[in-house]
């Protein structure tokens, strides 16, 4: 425990709990084509530094670069173009196809030095896979990081951020990943042939057509039914046997006087069980009230349910006839879905990924579209489905 924390000469001589020391420093050897050993980089600082790229990609033996054949490369993660994950928490290392890939370094700010490490990332996917043939084919290393200011490349201001800007700016070699070719983008960067070429689509939720278990609860709002048969038939039952017991002529009056010796009591079940048959219109054994009163309750309430029935069936039978329509979007030009989303009801909401091509075209030719849209969008694509799915 004495040499948990040691520092000689400026060098970190410090051991962990179980005796092995916390940040060694090793030194990469490798057999050359002279059947000779050479030092080809070094692990210090839990970094890696090696003077020449993997030699599984480009033969048997270490092969020199140049600094004019070692890249840095900008990407963003995009699935299925970019897929980010951790590296495997055995070995630490990058596996199943997938290159290291570190976050965008803070230039300005340098992090304290009690800073818990980044977490070690790996980068596949469809770029991923073009990028390391490209590396494989011309015969360059490259190191890859992610940008997280502004995600493609927006001028914002007069300054360009995402992989454009690291790009322009010259922070960066190369950019690859989903990016759009634009006449704005293509003043200040040269770009590739495009390996995808497509267009602005608009992307909705697919209906499945299936009715719901709770279809049939539809035609009212969840208050509405309670104020119906919690509120409504309970505040009418005890009512309606208030008055018939206080009636003179009703069942427990005339029990009472003895003017109807050994006849039935009308109770308060009684009464509910009479407005419940009333409101299904089902024709069950039930025992009228006796009072004048009473039965004028009854009467209304009766009303009502015809009402309610009548209502009730009409809006049922709109919700449960599922016809299969399909409003169909033209495209970002379609008056009655983007021009005017408010006129529908309810309102029609729609977003896109900020700080890109998709972005800056519609504020450019729709810029009401685009101060409606603002509010909806979407930071990434992921949430973007994710939210798009939930509605």
């Amino acid at each position: 425990r004495y040499f948990m924390n040691i520092t000689w000469d400026n060098r970190d001589y410090s051991f962990n709990e179980d005796g092995f020391l916390v940040n060694p420093s090793l030194v990469v050897i490798s057999l050359t084509r002279d059947r000779t050993w050479e030092v080809v980089g070094s692990w210090e600082q839990q970094t890696l530094r090696l003077k020449y790229p993997l030699w599984s990609r480009y033969g048997r033996f270490l092969q020199p670069v140049d600094d004019t054949q070692h890249l840095t490369v900008a990407t963003l993660e995009e699935r299925p173009f970019v897929i980010v994950e951790p590296a495997d928490p055995i070995s630490g290392t990058c596996i199943r196809d997938s290159v290291p890939c570190r976050s965008q370094l803070n230039r300005t700010h340098s992090p304290p030095p009690d800073a818990p490490r980044p977490e070690k990332r790996c980068c596949k996917g469809f770029c991923i896979d073009i990028l390391k043939r490209l590396a494989q084919t011309i015969g360059f290393s490259y190191d890859l990081y992610l940008v997280t200011n502004g995600k493609h490349g927006k001028k914002i201001d007069g300054v360009w951020n995402g992989m454009i800007g690291e790009v322009f700016y010259q922070r960066a070699d190369m950019a690859i990943g989903s990016l759009t070719i634009n006449e704005e983008r293509s003043e200040i960067v040269d770009f590739s042939v495009p390996f995808v070429e497509t267009g602005i689509s608009v992307m909705v939720a697919r209906s499945n057509g299936t009715v719901s278990p709770s279809a049939f609860l539809e035609p009212y709002s969840p208050a509405v039914w309670v104020m119906m048969f919690v509120m409504c038939l309970t505040v009418v039952a005890v009512t309606v046997f208030i008055f018939e017991y206080l009636s003179p002529v009703g069942y427990n009056r005339s029990l009472a006087t003895g003017k109807r010796p050994g006849g039935s009591t009308f109770t308060i079940g009684k009464s509910i069980w009479l407005l419940w048959a009333l409101v299904f219109n089902n024709s069950v054994p039930v025992e009228n009230p006796r009072g004048t009163t009473s039965k004028i309750m009854v009467l209304v309430w009766a009303f009502f349910a015809v009402i309610f029935l009548a209502s009730y069936t009409a809006n049922l039978a709109a919700f449960m006839i599922q016809e299969e329509y399909v409003d169909t979007v033209s495209g970002l030009s379609d008056r009655k879905c983007f021009q005017r989303p408010q006129e529908q009801y309810p309102p029609l909401k729609f977003g896109t990924v900020p700080n890109g091509s998709t972005e800056k075209n519609i504020r450019s030719n729709y810029p009401d579209m685009h101060s409606y849209m603002v509010r909806y969008n979407q930071p990434r694509v992921e949430e973007a489905l994710t939210h798009l799915k939930a509605g």
